[in-house]
């Protein structure tokens, strides 16, 4: 398999080296070269394939012991870098002190894991991802007749180097194929539907034909019945796993959430607070995932529990969180300039250990209940209790005495995600990756089971 190791940036023209010394006090540099394409799919049509090149720069300064700006650029120029360090400086200069600065990163003798990478990546003509996506809808149609495919196929390389004024200096390249696809029976009135997704840092493990038959057995082959809400046991597939989970990195796992006081996490309780049997890890460096050698501070990335024995282990850290708590970061940085930033540190890469259930073993478990192939929409009701609210979408089928049996509309869910794992009573044995379009978060998770699943309300689609 292809393999990856980081390297040291050079002197002399290289922008880290050009940026830093442009400004003055603390500061760290990201240079991020990337390139994608981006083929979609509407009405069973194939448009706007998208080849992106982007390279810019992304500076963060701290003065005056903890006032913070940030700037970015794609304008690699002197004149470029130039304005770049003195927006920089003039944010930092008029921002709130931040609390409990220490120090960015130092330099250590940690080594940068090696991880899986494909160099090519986003390069070629893409005439088999696009035959493949050509089959499936192909496929669709012998299937169902009258039908409508959406979707989606990205492919892309990332080299991000990292460097500050401590002296870190690390570079890491990392590739991303993430696909998803939306199959519609139109033949019904309202339509019924079925979804598949998948993602790898190897494309050639996306086989868009392959997640089209996926997706093509989940779309129902008969009218939708109405179940009333109420509380079901359920097997949720992978892709409302993978939901739930980026939830509950926004909603609890993060520094921030617990310094605010938002977190589950808060307080000195060290109770399970989900299944002992689940055992869940933020794991940046799985082959199964889409791995990541180092963090947007440049700290090289490693594997941590999230959950040992039902128990939270405490909250992701990068560097500025990690020295407010008295400890170490947890390789959890994100782009300081990102919207997202205003989370902090997250973990992204939270993988489930494979579980002992097949998916008839999962279903059998069942004796009156629901299969819900994913969530959408789904949205905060209580961030520290955990309660999110969403839809069941593309394949929710009623389950009776451990077989499926007929579709069902789709409901709405309202419950603790905490609730859900800690009633989880098997996983399943299959993983996969359920990454999003620009592989930012990528989850490894299974199909799991969980008992009395709150749904509070009932569509008529």
């Amino acid at each position: 398999m292809p393999t990856q190791r980081s390297r040291t940036s050079g002197k002399g023209n290289d922008p880290i080296d050009r940026v830093l010394s442009s400004v003055t006090g603390a500061a760290d540099v990201r240079h991020l070269r990337e390139r994608w394409v981006t083929l979609r799919v509407a009405n069973s049509t194939l448009y706007q394939p998208i080849f992106e090149n982007r390279e810019y720069l992304s500076l963060r300064v701290i003065v005056d012991g903890g006032r913070i700006g940030t700037a970015t650029t794609t304008d690699l120029s002197t004149e470029g870098v130039a304005a770049l360090a003195k927006r920089a400086e003039a944010g930092a200069r008029n921002a709130v002190r931040t609390q409990g600065f220490t120090h960015l990163p130092r330099p250590d003798r940690v080594p940068t894991p090696t991880i899986r990478v494909r160099r090519d990546a986003a390069q070629g003509d893409f005439a088999s991802k696009a035959s493949e996506l050509f089959a499936a809808i192909d496929r669709a149609g012998e299937e169902l007749g009258k039908s409508r495919v959406a979707g989606v196929y990205n492919e892309g390389f990332q080299q991000l180097s990292v460097g500050n004024t401590e002296g870190i200096r690390r570079t890491s390249d990392r590739s991303v194929a993430q696909a998803s696809l939306l199959l519609e029976d139109l033949s019904f009135d309202p339509a019924v539907s079925g979804w598949a997704e998948a993602a790898s840092w190897d494309p050639r493990k996306v086989d868009l034909a392959k997640l089209g038959e996926e997706a093509l057995s989940r779309v129902p082959r008969e009218k939708v019945h109405r179940v009333p809400e109420g509380k079901y046991d359920v097997v949720l597939g992978a892709p409302a796993i993978a939901e739930l989970l980026n939830m509950l990195s926004y909603g609890g796992l993060g520094a921030y959430s617990v310094e605010e006081g938002w977190s589950f996490q808060g307080g000195a309780s060290r109770k399970a607070v989900i299944s002992p049997k689940i055992q869940l890890i933020d794991d940046p460096l799985s082959p199964l995932g889409l791995p990541e050698a180092i963090d947007y501070e440049g700290v090289p990335a490693r594997s941590r529990k999230v959950f040992d024995r039902g128990i939270a282990t405490g909250p992701s850290h990068d560097t500025l969180t990690a020295g407010r708590a008295g400890g170490r970061t947890t390789a959890n940085a994100v782009p300081p300039e990102a919207p997202y930033a205003s989370f902090g540190p997250l973990p992204r890469h939270l993988s489930f250990l494979p579980g002992e259930g097949t998916f008839e073993e999962l279903v059998g478990g069942i004796r009156k209940g629901l299969l819900v192939t994913r969530l959408h929409y789904v949205r905060f009701v209580h961030r520290k209790k955990t309660i999110v609210t969403g839809m069941t979408r593309d394949g929710t089928y009623w389950v009776e005495n451990g077989e499926i049996q007929y579709p069902v509309a789709n409901l709405r869910m309202t419950e603790s995600i905490l609730g859900i794992l800690r009633r989880t009573d098997l996983t399943g044995k299959a993983l996969r990756c359920c990454g999003d379009e620009r592989g930012f978060f990528a989850p490894v998770v299974p199909d799991l089971r969980a008992r009395k699943v709150a749904f509070s309300s009932a569509t008529i689609f």
